[in-house]
């Protein structure tokens, strides 16, 4: 009997430990799926990460090596553990107690941007002249001045109106008769009756006209401009796009079309804004712009353009290691283009546009040649409003690095002409195109107002 009792004592004994290793070895299991899974998404997570923000990937490295400590304590944990694991994936209803379990960080969903200088491809670097139909007044300026042309007919009808003179020197003949005792002398038989008449000749002026008073031509002119520009990817960023809008006012001070011939002009402008973000202040920016160009008229319907431009731009806040004022870009271009009007019907035009512009900047990594594709349709609804729609091509490469984009632009607009010295325009639609720079994304809408005021001229 004793003997017996041992025996059964060693037999219970043996299959305990036969269970416990089996549990054991269905923990160990368990816990390499979860480990691997954890690895993988802790390698998801960090590389999500580095294209963020250097300081989130310090935070997920370390989060990371906490875990695979954990991990590597794992086979320390205690049976309970063991026990909730196995007992919640059996019976899903069942919540484990994942208290000791490493939790893996949640990517944040609105990360923190970097302190370089935004991009600013997909906002509107250069804004709408103070009066588009410039380029139209000169195209359509007669070869005569109108105040010329009326003062030559007024003329004309005046020498159709006087009789031909018979002399150069032309005089009004005024015939005066009057009554005149004639001295007393010895009558005649013939005289008794006579009276003396009295001629007197005497010239009388022609009346003078006026001269015509000259009319007033300004050199330059002051202008202001304030506008408003809504986007759903402000910075044009391929992995975090932010929806956002830009406030810009400023002051322009232009010169006029100086003729240089007979169909060649010249004109020079100073341009200086302020741009403000409605979410992202700390990139606000100011900008100053330098141009003088060389107008030409190459026939009724086209003309050619000559620009020489230097825009800068400076930070309006200190973001990290700049300072406020610092100047973070710095551009000179020489541009080239060529444009044409036809008119379809009265009311309709056609305008097409080309440019090409070699851009040196500073820092170099953003000099690029630009080649800018430009057609629009307008039509004329009353005398100050017009609408059309317009299409837009930029191809961009960029000369100090590998990277070349292409630039879709499809937008209507809408332009209304409020007294002779302002304007409204207002455009909107959607912009696509592509990048072989991987965080370049150029799908986006937009909206913009813009309005303008000649303050005055001299």
């Amino acid at each position: 009997m004793q003997s017996q009792g041992w025996t059964k004592l060693l037999f219970a004994t043996l299959l305990a430990v036969i269970s416990g290793n089996k549990c054991c070895m269905g923990v160990d299991v368990v816990l390499a799926g979860n480990s691997k899974n954890s690895g993988e998404q802790h390698k998801a997570n960090i590389k999500y990460a580095t294209d963020s923000q250097p300081g989130y990937q310090f935070y997920q490295s370390s989060q990371f090596q906490a875990s695979n400590f954990d991990l590597e304590r794992s086979p320390l944990l205690n049976f309970n553990s063991a026990a909730n694991i196995l007992i919640s994936q059996s019976n899903p209803e069942t919540k484990p107690d994942t208290e000791s379990l490493p939790q893996s960080p949640t990517p944040p969903s609105n990360p923190p941007l970097s302190n370089e200088p935004p991009q600013l491809e997909a906002q509107p670097r250069e804004f709408p002249q103070s009066s588009p139909t410039i380029i139209e007044e000169l195209l359509n300026k007669p070869t005569v001045n109108r105040t010329e042309q009326l003062e030559r007919l007024r003329r004309i009808l005046q020498l159709r109106q006087k009789p031909k003179p018979q002399t150069d020197n032309l005089r009004e003949l005024e015939l005066r008769v009057r009554q005149r005792p004639l001295p007393q002398q010895q009558p005649t038989s013939n005289a008794n009756s006579l009276r003396e008449l009295e001629l007197r000749v005497r010239p009388r002026p022609v009346p003078q006209t006026k001269p015509p008073v000259a009319k007033f031509k300004p050199i330059g002119s002051l202008q202001a401009n304030v506008g408003y520009f809504q986007t759903n990817n402000i910075f044009a960023s391929e992995f975090f796009p932010r929806e956002d809008g830009l406030i810009f006012y400023g002051l322009s001070l232009a010169s006029a079309y100086f003729p240089l011939g007979a169909k060649t002009y010249i004109n020079g402008s100073i341009n200086g804004n302020l741009i403000r973000y409605i979410d992202q202040s700390r990139f606000n920016y100011n900008q100053i712009n330098f141009n003088v160009g060389i107008y030409q008229q190459l026939s009724p319907r086209m003309y050619a353009e000559l620009d020489f431009n230097n825009q800068q731009f400076f930070y309006a806040k200190s973001v990290g290691r700049f300072q406020a004022g610092d100047r973070f870009l710095d551009e000179n271009s020489v541009r080239v283009s060529l444009g044409r009007r036809d008119p379809i019907n009265s009311r309709l035009n056609l305008d097409s546009f080309y440019e090409f512009s070699a851009n040196f900047s500073e820092p170099n990594n953003r000099s690029r040649l630009i080649n800018n594709f430009w057609l629009s349709l307008s039509y004329a609804l009353q005398e100050p409003l017009q609408v059309g729609i317009n299409y837009q091509l930029t191809l961009a490469d960029f000369t100090q690095r590998q990277r070349n984009d292409n630039y879709h632009r499809l937008f209507v607009h809408v332009i209304y002409r409020v007294s002779n010295s302002s304007n409204l325009n207002v455009q909107s639609g959607f912009s696509f195109g592509d990048s072989t720079d991987r965080n370049i994304n150029f799908d986006n809408w937009f909206l913009s107002v813009y309005y303008n005021l000649r303050i005055g001229e001299f």
